[in-house]
């Protein structure tokens, strides 16, 4: 190695270890031109995740549309779903300073190149499966959402979800009304919400990814783009969402533990959802077993966002 390389090696190390020093007292970076290639690589592929999430969301609310019990509740997923796009465009705008195109990355990228959970690519069967979906899934995003405000260190990133937030918690609301309103309306009613739960809780569990004594990867919090841990943020989750679901007399998969103080779930995760009958098995596997299922996603990731990528839908919605 010449002295060029090694000192570029040198400089490029100082940089790295001044960087990690700042952000770990607390402070904030503001431009492109402050990030150490790691930080810039972990920064990038949490913002392109959090876009893409945004726009599968289009092909998970569209059929709620269509199913819609009323006008109003057309006009609120609608709404909810125009919220989410803004969410999209914001991201994607702030990856155009990355020298991402914001044209090629929705509209020209393979399906099977963006960066989805699998919670998202489950369409809703009937309207209370809308509202469960909102209740526990947008749940967890806001969650997840709230720590990248309240920590990242990219001030911009930051800062942009501020707006987003506000109107994430306005989707989480939603799901709140439409479950109160749905557990009130007889015991039919009311089992076909515990049936929603039972699908849509441990898809909302994973949304958070693997537990903590498995996950290899730390660079989001090392570099403080995120505060929280996987369990953390899931341990927040349950803490809302179980004692809303119990008080409402659901059956949840999941239990206060006095002895730990904690909220934990009733199974070991991770488990596999069989996507011929769309019942979730209980057993624990590996999660090998799990991430492959992630990898090869749930039945409306691929047309769904090839729709999305080919065609008008407007025309369909009224």
């Amino acid at each position: 190695m010449g002295q060029t390389a090694l000192a570029r090696e040198s400089t490029e190390e100082a940089n790295e270890i001044a960087l990690q020093t700042r952000v770990k007292a607390g402070g904030t970076l503001e431009d492109v031109s402050e990030m150490t290639p790691r930080y810039r690589s972990v920064l990038v592929d949490t913002m392109r995740i959090a876009a893409d999430l945004e726009i599968m969301t289009l092909p998970l609310d569209f059929p709620a549309i269509m199913m819609a019990p009323g006008l109003n509740d057309r006009i609120a997923i609608t709404s909810a779903l125009q919220d989410e796009m803004g969410h999209a465009q914001v991201m994607f705008r702030m990856l155009g300073d990355f020298g991402i195109d914001a044209y090629q990355a929705v509209f020209e990228r393979e399906p099977e190149k963006f960066k989805t959970f699998f919670m998202l690519e489950f369409a809703p069967q009937d309207a209370i499966d809308t509202g469960m979906a909102h209740l526990c899934g947008d749940q967890a995003g806001y969650i997840t959402t709230c720590d990248l405000e309240a920590n990242c260190s990219f001030g911009p990133y930051s800062r942009s979800l501020r707006k987003v937030n506000f109107e994430e918690n306005f989707h989480v609301k939603r799901g709140e009304y439409m479950i109160r309103h749905y557990m009130q309306q007889g015991p039919e009613i009311r089992a076909r919400v515990q049936e929603a739960l039972d699908f849509w809780f441990p898809l909302a569990a994973e949304w958070f990814g693997t537990t903590d004594n498995v996950k290899s990867r730390t660079d989001q919090l090392h570099y403080r783009i995120r505060g929280s841990s996987n369990d953390q943020l899931r341990q927040i989750w349950m803490q809302r969402l179980v004692p809303f679901c119990e008080q409402l007399g659901l059956k949840v998969p999941a239990h206060f533990d006095r002895e730990k103080g904690i909220y934990v779930l009733d199974y070991e995760m991770p488990i596999l959802l069989n996507l011929e009958t769309m019942k979730w098995d209980y057993r624990t596997v590996t999660w090998e077993e799990k991430l492959a299922q992630w990898k090869k996603g749930g039945p409306i990731k691929l047309p769904g966002l090839r729709r999305m990528q080919t065609e008008l839908w407007g025309q369909d919605l009224w």
